[in-house]
């Protein structure tokens, strides 16, 4: 497809020397290595794919993979309003008068420079893609969700009760676990804002401007892991990233040589909700993610903070391993006793924050059906991550677009051949952890 997708598929090749020795500390741990964690085989320590144009460095998100070239199109125009905010969708009165399931018609909308309110009709059907929280959220403020909770955020006429929209929110939870690093390679120098090493930074960004190579073409996520937490889980449930520099929040380097490993969980069995305080569109929904609400959610996390340590803990990181900033270096963090537990446990709580993988909030089954159609109403769609019945195990960008690349051959009638895929099961998973 139009989807720009690559990796740095050999040691060696990488744009840091941290991202080998990783791997090598999967395999010294036991790990196996995998050279494609999207293909047969996702278990292991190996590459990640970039969805990173090879040509200029940048990033291929959806608007460069689909929309603007879309817009080029002179065959098939497309109207593209920014700056503009929908405020609601549209209904036919006489659909529900006849009796007959409400039909969706076209959106109101809010041109937000001017304030000026118009509305856009539809020729077929409306498409809401506006992610986990935009696509129940405009559902709800247009009357589409459980009747006491609208009425009570002042909504006027409700269009069609289901107590499900809005529900069994899901999310990947993280924390990081942050070391320094005794070898002067991190991303540090390039990385920080700080005066120091001002001409290495220079000279990366100039290769970047210049050849579209290099450090800042690489989202510095090149190699990582998904592991089984426990024997007899059939495939990986926990998910690691690497990154060669220790970071506050999402932007802000340490100033110092460290790196840091992304722990999380792949299949939560916590669930939240996004629910409307208001009918007014700008008004933003209660997100509540109810995180570690389950006791199984807050085991699992606490097993995947031990075995990230137990891979930093391997002879391939002891020429660059220094102090654990995150946890704390006092904290035990390899034994199991009650006061390592809670220790843990606390830590996460405190430290812990959103992969920013929101989805299933119009889950197929309870919102819409299989080919994204929302449930009692006509001509309406939902085509995001909202939609999954559940999450994939692992990021969720390359599905989501996979999911909207089906529903788009469900639009225009194009039926594709199924295919029958095997897929890599460690051989003694019932019995061992790896």
């Amino acid at each position: 497809g139009p989807l720009c997708v690559t990796n740095y598929e050999n040691p060696g090749s990488r744009t840091n020397i941290l991202f080998d020795v990783l791997e090598a500390a999967g395999a010294d741990a036991g790990y196996p290595i995998t050279k494609d964690t999207n293909g047969y085989q996702q278990e292991g320590f190996g590459p990640f794919d970039m969805t990173i144009d090879q040509r200029s460095g940048t990033r291929c998100s959806a608007a460069a993979a689909y929309l603007r070239p879309a817009l080029k199109n002179p065959e098939q125009p497309i109207d593209l309003f920014t700056n503009t905010l929908v405020r609601r969708i549209l209904f036919d009165d006489e659909s529900s008068r006849d009796g007959k399931a409400p039909r969706a018609i076209g959106v109101e909308c809010e041109d937000l420079s001017s304030g000026e309110v118009f509305e856009v009709h539809a020729a077929k059907e409306v498409i809401l893609s506006m992610g986990a929280v935009g696509s129940p959220q405009t559902l709800q403020v247009s009357g589409v969700g459980d009747r006491a909770a609208l009425e009570r955020a002042g909504v006027k006429g409700i269009v069609h009760h289901n107590p499900l929209v809005g529900s069994n929110l899901q999310d990947h939870l993280e924390v990081y676990l942050q070391y320094l690093c005794t070898q002067p390679v991190s991303l540090y120098p390039v990385a920080a804002w700080t005066l120091r090493h001002f001409h290495e930074r220079v000279a990366v960004g100039l290769e970047w401007f210049l050849r579209g190579t290099g450090v800042c073409a690489s989202n510095q996520f090149e190699t990582g892991a998904f592991i089984r937490s426990d024997a007899g889980i059939k495939h990986p449930d926990i998910q690691y990233h690497f990154i060669p520099g220790c970071v506050v929040g999402q932007l802000d380097f340490l100033p110092h040589h460290g790196f840091q490993i992304h722990v999380g969980t792949l299949r939560p069995t916590s669930r939240g909700s996004v629910t409307i305080d208001s009918a007014d569109p700008k008004v933003a929904p209660l997100i509540d993610p109810n995180f570690l609400d389950t006791d199984k959610d807050v085991e699992d996390m606490r097993k995947a903070v031990r075995l990230a340590d137990e891979i930093i803990q391997q002879p391939a990181f002891a020429t660059y391993k220094g102090k654990r900033l995150a946890p704390d270096a006092e904290m035990d963090v390899l034994s199991s006793s009650k006061a390592s537990d809670e220790a843990i446990d606390g830590w996460v709580r405190e430290s812990s924050h959103s992969a920013y993988h929101l989805s299933c909030t119009c889950a197929m089954g309870k919102v819409t059906d299989s080919s994204g159609r929302v449930l009692g109403i006509d001509n309406l769609r939902v085509v995001d991550a909202s939609i999954m019945p559940s999450m994939t195990s692992g990021n969720l960008n390359a599905p989501t677009i996979m999911l909207a690349e089906k529903i788009a051959d469900d639009i225009l009638g194009r039926r594709l051949a199924s295919e029958e895929e095997d897929w890599y099961v460690h051989p003694e998973w019932e019995t061992k952890q790896r």
